[in-house]
């Protein structure tokens, strides 16, 4: 690992960013008030609602997380009062305290950062009952709990909106380094020694992190276009736009490099060409990430890395191979190389091509593509309706299965603290929250990293308090802790537990330097609360292979969707073309027409790749669970893989598509309607719910199988034999075509080569689709 480079790219991002704003502003509030004032206690009362406030300051988009924000200030605020009130009587704090804990953690079922807003409010529950208040107390503390959130939303949006370019700029980044990273798994596949299960397993882990950090690009960006100025667009905008339209690109030509990789190794396995595409991949990922690191650093791009002398290997190789005849030994594989050899070039003119963008004079850029109202199509929508909590009110929802949890740990945490002397309920009940996730294995994977944090933590703080006595130093380690937590938060959660228990406990030890034994106290709370939350999450469970038949369904119509749309897309341009060229149109007319199909492209490709990225992330959760609860995770893992393959696939054969189907080739027509109804018959079947097991509620006794569906799925159970008869001479059709296109003399022999790829291709996409047929056709999961 190149240290000094990923120090970098932690430096300069997003997170490291945000750890640095989310500690100052933290803690300003009360280091202004304990020197300008000397009124502690004030300090750390506004510092606690800047606290809570501060889980909904993550990166996103300005004018929503301002909403967010200023929505918590206001809900902490209520919270407060409620909670602050109810502790003047044990037994009504318990059940204000129950129902308050019920009531926020349903604010979940809003999805986006309504999991944030609902912690941050039961944070403010949970320390605000830890002490005693009159009425009249209890409303000037939450006043001040207020004031603090308050506080917070505003700072943070003041850094937010100053470093607003700065936010997209670190968004890009990310994303740019997601793809170089995706770009060195496709390296792996070319290194023999590798197996090839296991260079699908991680190309499907980097493709799910990339799809997932391209969405949050997009969301800022996309939010942020480019504005119009005395008549000409913002050039700084302009240049991030591009740059996110480029790394979107590049991110297809990188699926798109895709090939077979068994015929490549069966048949190039011991020649230099292999180790040459295995270097040249890994430089053009090293570029990519010098391009991530100027953005990131907004500094002029470094000289790229030298690709040629690969390029001219992999030529050259491919030359003698051409002088030995490999075309007429083996078509398939030589197109294949051939094919392989332009994406990797085409990739290196794209990487150009940012480069040219980041230096091009601002004032004279250009957008890579037009500025259209149906951008707007690619961004979610955030709806909050009351009536969707009233609808949730049932154990079929999940997220009412979560407040009960949630409900009975605090209810329960509450209990024990006040029952054994050595403990603090507010903290047994705040580990609690903060480990009870909606999904167990996110429970169960936060409360061992929480574990594990909290006692290196508090070992940490041993030996700090131990050796350093000074109070300034102390606090620089404090605030560096701070930052560190606050910045690891998001990628390592771990981590971020070792800073946040060093940072807390140092605090508690200025506060009260005489109190070892608080670090003791707070480690076993932490034990304590971890161990309920645990007990809790097999309380009402809502299993994560139930919510996966819909995302099952969602993936294979999307590559349905989006194999449609590349179809439609290049009769369109025929069409269109032919339109102009007989003047039945202006060129005008065809050009806007291009636009908007292009655009409807793009956004079948983002609707499949997010599709996608959901089930991986889904299955990822599934496994962590118990065996009992993983449910087809063999068929569930190929179809991911098959799925990632057939998109891949699809990318690939795009511009051959484009620039063959319209020469009225019939093989490739009927092998094209073959895959297309593949695709449906796979979404049919996905459609079939599962059956209840015994003992288990029948929440789906309404989905039963349409008549349709039952048909769709006896077409599934098709024989073997039957499909192996259906690709034999789907494949001697598509052969007879290259073959008559040899044979014709009007056919050019660059033609001749993209029809045997092309050929060859749909091949590949007939076998994959059956193979997605026969993964759909098994899994049986409830429809949700």
């Amino acid at each position: 690992m190149r240290y000094s480079v990923e120090i970098k790219k932690f430096l300069y991002s997003q997170y490291f960013y945000g750890g640095l704003r989310i500690a100052v502003g933290i803690s300003l509030p009360a280091v202004l008030m304990l020197v300008i004032f000397d009124n502690r206690e004030l300090g750390f009362t506004i510092s606690t609602g800047a606290l809570s406030v501060c889980t909904v300051d993550m990166p996103g988009p300005l004018k929503y997380k301002h909403n967010e924000m200023l929505t918590c200030s206001l809900l902490g605020f209520l919270v407060a009062i409620m909670a602050g009130i109810a502790t003047a009587n044990p037994a009504t704090l318990w059940l204000t305290v129950v129902a308050l804990t019920f009531v926020l953690s349903m604010l979940v079922v809003y999805g986006f950062k309504w999991p944030q807003i609902s912690f941050a409010a039961l944070f403010i529950m949970a320390v605000t009952f830890g002490k005693h208040f009159t009425p009249s107390e209890a409303l000037i503390n939450a006043a001040w709990i207020g004031v603090g959130g308050l506080w917070y939303t505003y700072w943070s949006t003041l850094v937010s909106g100053w470093q607003s370019h700065r936010l997209e700029q670190q968004a890009i980044a990310e994303s740019v380094f997601a793809t170089a990273e995706y770009l060195r798994a496709r390296a792996n596949f070319y290194e023999l020694e590798n197996e090839l299960d296991e260079c699908y397993r991680q190309l499907v882990t980097k493709q799910i992190t990339a799809v997932d950090l391209q969405d949050a690009a997009r969301d800022i960006v996309l939010r942020n276009l480019p504005n119009l100025r005395a008549g000409k667009l913002d050039g700084q905008r302009t240049m991030l736009f591009n740059l996110f339209i480029n790394i979107v690109d590049l991110h297809e030509m990188v699926v798109a490099a895709h090939t077979d990789y068994v015929l490549l190794r069966s048949t190039f396995g011991g020649s230099d060409v292999m180790i040459f595409f295995r270097d040249l991949l890994r430089k053009i990922a090293h570029d990519l990430e010098t391009v991530g690191l100027a953005v990131l650093q907004d500094q002029p791009l470094q000289p790229q890395a030298r690709i040629k002398a690969e390029l001219r290997a992999i030529e050259y190789e491919i030359e003698v191979m051409r002088k030995k005849h490999l075309p007429d030994k083996h078509p398939e594989a030589y197109a294949a190389l051939v094919a392989t050899c332009r994406r990797v070039w085409s990739l290196s003119r794209l990487i150009d091509r940012m480069r040219s963008n980041t230096r091009m004079e601002k004032s004279s850029l250009k957008t890579e593509i037009n500025l259209d109202q149906m951008l707007q199509d690619f961004l979610q929508h955030r709806k909050v309706s009351m009536a969707q909590i009233f609808s949730n009110l049932t154990l079929t929802s999940p997220s009412f299965r979560h407040a009960l949890r949630v409900t009975a740990a605090v209810a329960f945490g509450f209990w024990l603290g006040k029952l054994l002397p050595l403990t603090n309920s507010y903290w047994i009940c705040l580990t609690s929250i903060v480990i009870l996730k909606p999904g167990f294995s996110l429970t169960k994977q936060r409360n061992m990293h929480r574990l594990i944090g909290t006692g290196i933590g508090c070992a940490l703080s041993v030996v700090l308090i131990t050796f350093v006595k000074s109070p300034h130093t102390l606090l620089l380690i404090m605030f560096t802790c701070m930052v560190m937590s606050y910045s690891l938060l998001l990628f390592n959660y771990p981590a971020s537990v070792v800073f946040t228990s060093s940072y807390v406990l140092i605090l508690y030890h200025l506060l009260a330097p005489e109190s070892m034994r608080l670090i003791g106290e707070r480690a076993l709370d932490t034990a304590i609360g971890g161990a309920i939350a645990v007990a809790m999450s097999y309380l009402f469970p809502y299993w994560e292979y139930r919510f996966m038949g819909p995302l099952v369904k969602n993936v294979i119509g999307s590559i349905r969707e989006y194999f449609e749309a590349v179809r439609s897309i290049n009769e369109k341009l025929a069409n269109n073309a032919r339109a102009w060229l007989n003047s039945a149109v202006s060129k005008a007319s065809v050009s806007s027409l291009l636009a908007e199909r292009d655009l409807r492209y793009r956004l079948a490709r983002k609707n499949m790749h997010i599709a996608f990225a959901n089930l991986g992330n889904a299955f990822s959760r599934m496994i962590l669970e118990p065996k009992s609860q993983q449910k087809f995770v063999a068929e569930l893992n190929d179809l991911l893989i098959q799925s990632h393959v057939l998109a891949a696939q699809i990318t690939s054969a795009a511009p051959l598509i484009a620039a063959i189907e319209s020469t009225n080739k019939p093989a490739l027509a009927h092998a094209l309607t073959v895959i297309d109804s593949n695709l449906a018959q796979a979404e049919a079947s996905a459609s079939i719910p599962d059956k209840p097991q015994a003992g288990e509620v029948d929440n789906h006794a309404n989905d039963t199988p349409q008549p349709e569906r039952i048909e769709a799925d006896a077409d599934t159970h098709t024989s073997s034999s039957e499909r192996l008869d259906m690709i034999k001479a789907l494949s001697h059709e598509l052969d007879s075509m290259v073959v008559n296109a040899q044979q014709t003399e009007a056919v050019p022999a660059e033609m001749v080569q993209d029809l045997k790829l092309l050929a060859h291709q749909c091949k590949q996409m007939i076998t994959v689709s059956q193979l997605i047929v026969k993964d759909a056709s098994v899994i049986r999961l409830p429809a949700n």
